[in-house]
């Protein structure tokens, strides 16, 4: 049961709304996941970079 508990303080929840104001109608879960995702990893280099200086 200590388990459970601390997989669910691992996980981050946007709620669907909040996400849609970002993204075309048309565009999947899972294409919003990997957008985020493409993203965010883009801001991580940034972040490498700035912080090399």
């Amino acid at each position: 049961m200590g388990e459970e508990k601390k997989d669910e303080l691992d996980k981050v929840v946007i709620k669907n709304d909040t996400l849609r104001k970002y993204f075309p109608r048309s565009f999947t879960p899972k294409q919003m996941e990997d957008t985020i995702i493409k993203l965010l990893d883009q801001w991580q280099r940034k972040q490498q970079r700035q912080n090399e200086r």
